[in-house]
């Protein structure tokens, strides 16, 4: 007897399935657009966020198509060989697991280098915001080399392993990828660099309270302009 070994499935590859089974029956044809997020989450019964993951899956195994200021399209999926279900599941982590993760350790890593925190390292923090003045995006290089040093700073090699292997995961995630491929569509820049600005400023202060309560919400704050994105769109 052959068996297939059993999987737990996130909620943003159920939504996925859902909606891909219904594109490789017809019932939703290429070219159709789907209905609002809103409507969505709530047919569903889920968040509106795994609705937004959802929709990234589909899109990176090209069955639909995100059009910014349009809406969410159906894609020809005729010519899909292999199986949609194994491909969303083949996608890696979703934002929304490596931003709640994030938002623990590096929460943790913010309080714990305010009292920490050498002359030294807060000065490499400060030329890694340069950097990232003339970059253009979160999640570039300048971006990870702070949150890294942050993680220094702490000095718990434990943390800084941890926090090295989630942004690890975060750079090698299609999903996240692709959010970060339709955020250069915002004017999201500044409000990032005043994210890293604020945290610096208590860090020198050696304010744990506030360095840990500025991290979180900056991470906070990141999830809600990535899956305020098909948001924006929909009128």
């Amino acid at each position: 007897m052959l068996l297939k070994a059993v999987r737990s499935q996130r909620r943003f590859e159920q939504v996925a399935e859902q909606i891909s089974k219904l594109i490789s029956k017809g019932k939703l044809k290429a070219g159709m657009r789907l209905p609002p997020e809103r409507e969505l989450a709530k047919q569903l019964k889920v968040s509106r966020p795994t609705v937004r993951e959802a929709m990234i899956a589909l899109e990176i195994t090209g069955l639909v198509e995100v059009r910014v200021g349009s809406g969410i399209y159906v894609l020809d999926s005729s010519k899909q060989k292999n199986k949609i279900s194994n491909k969303i599941a083949d996608i890696g982590h979703g934002p929304l697991e490596l931003i709640e993760a994030r938002k623990e350790i590096e929460g943790t890593n913010a309080a714990m280098a305010a009292q920490r925190i050498d002359a030294k390292i807060l000065k490499k923090m400060e030329k890694a915001i340069d950097k990232m003045v003339k970059e253009d995006m979160s999640g570039s290089n300048a971006d990870r080399e702070f949150h890294l040093l942050l993680a220094k700073a702490t000095g718990n090699r434990v943390l800084e392993n941890i926090t090295d292997y989630l942004w690890q995961q975060q750079q090698h995630s299609p999903m996240w990828k692709k959010l970060i491929e339709l955020m250069k569509e915002k004017k999201l820049h500044n409000v990032i660099l005043d994210d890293h600005r604020n945290l610096l400023e208590s860090l020198r202060n050696k304010d744990s309270e506030q360095a840990q309560k500025i991290m979180r919400n900056h991470l906070n704050h990141a999830r809600d302009i990535y899956f305020d994105i098909i948001d924006d769109d929909e009128a």
